[in-house]
C-alpha cells in the first residue's frame, strides 16, 4: 500500500500518550515494543532483553534516522514507527510499524504515521509505503502493486 502526500494525514495522538523523539529513543525499549507489537510473546514467550538485533538494524547501510515511538504515562513504548528515507525518489519507506496488543485500537498507530507524514513531507517526500493490513486502507493508503501469478499447465 502507498500513501500519496497530496492528501493530508492528520490523526491526533490520544491524551495520556506522548511521542519520544528519535534522538531520545532507547534501543532496548524499541526492541521490546517491537517484540510485543509483532506478537512474538504469543509464540516465543516474553522478551528476553536482547537488543543486539536492533543495534544491527541501526547500523544498516541505508538506514536513515527517522522514527518515532509512542510512550504511555509509565514511560513504556507502546507503538513504534520506523521510517527509511530515499530522497532519490521522494519515498518514505515505513518499516517497522507495530503496537503492543493491549494498546491497539486507540489510534496510536494512525497518530504515529501522521507524525511520520509531517516529518517526511518537510523533507520533500511525496509518498509513504505501508503494509497490506486493512488498517492502511482505513486511513487512506491505496494499493500500489498488483501481483500476477502465472502457472504453467
Amino acid at each position: 500500500m502507498i500513501y500519496d502526500f497530496k492528501k493530508p494525514l492528520s490523526y491526533p495522538l490520544p491524551s495520556g500518550f506522548k511521542f519520544e523523539e528519535y534522538g531520545n529513543l532507547n534501543t532496548e525499549k524499541v526492541t521490546e515494543c517491537c517484540w510485543k507489537g509483532f506478537d512474538h510473546e504469543k509464540t516465543e514467550g516474553p522478551w528476553d532483553g536482547d537488543a543486539e538485533n536492533e543495534y544491527h538494524i541501526l547500523a544498516a547501510p541505508h538506514y536513515t534516522p527517522h522514527a518515532v515511538a509512542v510512550k504511555n504515562q509509565a514511560g513504556d513504548y507502546v507503538c513504534y514507527a520506523g521510517m527509511w528515507w530515499t530522497p532519490e525518489n521522494k519515498l518514505a519507506y515505513m518499516e517497522p510499524l507495530c503496537t503492543v496488543p493491549q494498546f491497539r485500537g486507540k489510534g496510536l498507530t494512525a497518530a504515529a504515521l501522521s507524525e511520520m507524514y509531517r516529518r517526511m513531507k518537510s523533507l520533500g517526500a511525496t509518498h509513504m509505503t505501508g503494509g497490506g493490513d486493512p488498517f492502511y486502507a482505513a486511513i487512506g493508503f491505496q494499493p500500489c502493486i498488483e501481483w500476477t501469478y502465472w502457472e504453467k499447465k
